[in-house]
């Protein structure tokens, strides 16, 4: 079996399993510590030098001691997972490209500030180039916002930050415009329908403010200032006032719509933001955990109907369990249709840290997922099987996800780029305005929305202060030389969601075992999460998630326990009533063979593979069939555990 040119594409990306491209990659590392001692050497040089040679030498025992340690640190990571193997298929967590490594360590060692140009007047750019190529492959415009951040969930809080501010702009809008003698808005006069507006007309509406205001009484320093105090001064200013003052004048509870495969960091943000975590509302998934757009519109009209308002509605693009796809496009058909209506609109943030590469592979149009089918060995034989990719579903969410109102983001993860390194990207630029975080624009030299939505400036917009210029290095020298499109990263992602569906029918159709691995759901991306049940023979909720979780500990590692000792390593998850409803998992324990009654008593414990490294079909290639490799040994380690609790149980009856 050969691999393709297009196989062989991303061969230069990474250092390989075996560090095959580490001599030269070395040899780049080595010129990059060059060029910065003689940046630093070249720098005014008839300062002359202020560590001498007695200086140097005087410092020997340090370099002895520096020295040892440095042997002993090295020789404690050995003891890590090896993230960058085939061996690996655990957590969302692989190779790194060899540029982000590159411009990451390049970057660290100025050690840039990108809170703001005055701290890192180069990587500031460079973070907001990165960004713009972020948000532009996710669908957004030249007229967007975004930054990175530490990860995916300060920007969930960050997008949720924004999306309160703008739900209550609408009444502050009418404030401005009252105290400026300007006609109002043409929105609804109720303060409850008025703050069910689109949140992008909503922040045009704040700019057309401003604009009016400077077309009747003309734009000057003093005008700019009375036009901050008035949005400082409403009332309904949640900034300025707080959300209890807010809310009681107005008699509605902000509520968050999430999807029951909800990452946990939205019970943070409705607990940071004071809404409480009763405020986040589930909406029921289907059997693909995809969320089930037929309940959000319940659940939106339950929510208008119980006095309440929608402070945001959130899709997950690749959940961490599943990673399944929400059905984007027809949540967005769904908010057309309530506007139509006249029913309320509410801001949509897709919660994408997974998945949002996912869309490299429809950029600039859709490659699909290739042949469905490929070859896998069991022992000396080669056999086909079948890949039984989705029709629908994942390809139409992405085309549209240009759409939401925000969206997060994790170069980190499915962009192979080295912690810490997320994103969060607007739709829109005019929420910098309603986000500035210094006395707003009281200085002497006030600053407009249209000044401020165009502001180089990072700091005075985020949540985050001090944070690594190290990593918008890191992000933009990846991204500038693979491209974000089906030409380069696309078929990156590609590779692993074909490996996922491999690995999904590997487990399902593995021949010769007393065991039945059951898979929770066809994989919505490149996660794939199963639990393994005898054959024959009946078998409790209970002993199969004891047996599931003797085969996690088998495959991961434990205190004291030696890495070269595991062949494979898979992680785990549990799905419970307490999060997924009965429907969603009801065609999945009817497989499993257990009941309803013991799901709500007990949950159900997953093993759980996610394949993220891009080395499966190039090892096949040389006769390495990793993944049948892997199906292999769970199946007998599966055999041995049952084989070992039964006789448990047998000891403990008799």
């Amino acid at each position: 079996m050969n691999s393709s040119p297009q196989d062989r594409v991303m061969s230069g990306w990474f250092a390989g399993p075996k560090a095959e491209n580490g001599e030269w990659f070395a040899a780049t590392i080595q010129r990059i510590f060059q060029d910065y001692h003689s940046w630093r050497r070249n720098y005014f040089p008839e300062d002359g030098v202020v560590l001498d040679s007695q200086h140097r030498r005087a410092s020997e025992p340090f370099q002895d001691a520096f020295e040892d340690r440095l042997m002993e640190l090295l020789a404690k990571l050995k003891g890590d997972f090896p993230f960058y193997s085939p061996r690996y298929a655990a957590h969302m967590i692989s190779e790194q490209t060899l540029p982000s490594i590159a411009g990451y360590i390049a970057a660290m060692l100025y050690n840039p500030n990108n809170v703001s140009p005055e701290a890192a007047p180069v990587t500031v750019r460079l973070e907001l180039e990165a960004s713009q190529m972020i948000a532009g492959m996710l669908g957004y415009g030249p007229d967007c916002w975004a930054h990175l951040t530490s990860g995916g969930t300060i920007a969930n809080i960050e997008a949720m930050w924004v999306a309160r501010t703008v739900k209550f702009l609408p009444l502050v809008i009418r404030d401005m415009r009252s105290a400026f003698g300007l006609d109002p808005m043409p929105w609804p006069e109720a303060p409850r329908a008025l703050i069910e507006i689109n949140p992008m007309e909503t922040l045009q509406g704040l700019a057309g403010t401003f604009s009016d205001t400077f077309s009747r009484v003309g734009k000057t320093p003093d005008t700019t200032r009375r036009l901050i105090r008035a949005y400082q001064e409403s009332a309904f200013n949640v900034v300025e006032r707080g959300l209890q003052s807010v809310t009681g004048m107005t008699g509605a509870k902000p509520v968050v719509l999430v999807p029951e495969s909800h990452h946990y960091c939205f019970e943070k943000a409705v607990d940071v933001l004071g809404f409480g975590r009763r405020s986040l509302v589930s909406v029921r998934v289907d059997s693909d955990f995809r969320m089930d757009v037929g309940h959000l519109s319940e659940q939106l009209e339950h929510v208008r109907s119980g006095g309440g308002t929608v402070v945001a509605v959130v899709a997950v693009v690749g959940s961490t369990e599943e990673g399944a796809v929400d059905p984007l496009d027809d949540i967005l058909e769904l908010r057309s249709q309530r506007e139509a209506g006249k029913l309320g609109s509410f801001w949509l943030h897709a919660d994408a840290a997974y998945g949002g590469y996912l869309r490299t592979m429809i950029l600039p149009e859709r490659i699909g997922l290739g042949k469905p089918h490929t070859e896998v060995k069991f022992g000396d034989k080669v056999r086909r099987i079948d890949l039984k990719f989705p029709e629908r579903g994942a390809c139409e969410a992405l085309q549209r996800m240009g759409e939401c109102d925000s969206i997060t983001i994790d170069p980190h993860k499915l962009g192979f780029i080295p912690y810490p390194a997320g994103a969060v990207c607007f739709r829109s630029n005019l929420v910098k305005p309603v986000a500035r975080q210094d006395a707003p624009y009281l200085e002497d030299a006030p600053s407009d929305v249209e000044t401020e939505r165009k502001s180089d400036g990072v700091g005075l917009y985020i949540l985050e202060g001090s944070k690594p210029g190290a990593a918008a290095a890191a992000v933009w020298l990846s991204h500038k030389v693979i491209p974000l499109d089906n030409s380069g990263h696309g078929r990156l992602v590609r590779e692993t969601i074909r490996n996922a569906f491999e690995l999904h029918a590997l487990l399902e159709e593995y021949p010769d075992s007393t065991m039945q691995a059951v898979c929770l759901c066809p994989p919505g991306s490149n996660i794939v999460c199963y639990s393994f049940r005898p054959k024959e023979g009946p078998a409790s909720l209970v002993q199969l998630n004891a047996l599931n979780d003797h085969l996690f500990r088998r495959f991961t590692l434990h205190e004291n326990e030696r890495v070269y000792n595991k062949s494979f390593f898979v992680s785990r998850t549990t799905i419970s009533p307490a999060r997924y409803s009965v429907g969603a998992v009801e065609g999945f324990l009817g497989r499993l063979g257990v009941s309803k009654d013991e799901y709500a008593n007990a949950g159900v414990f997953l093993l759980r593979s996610v394949l993220m490294n891009p080395w499966y079909t190039e090892a096949k290639a040389r006769g390495r069939h990793f993944l049948s490799e892997l199906t292999t040994a769970l199946h007998r380690a599966a055999e041995e555990e049952w084989a070992g609790l039964d006789a448990a149980r047998n000891h403990q009856s008799g």
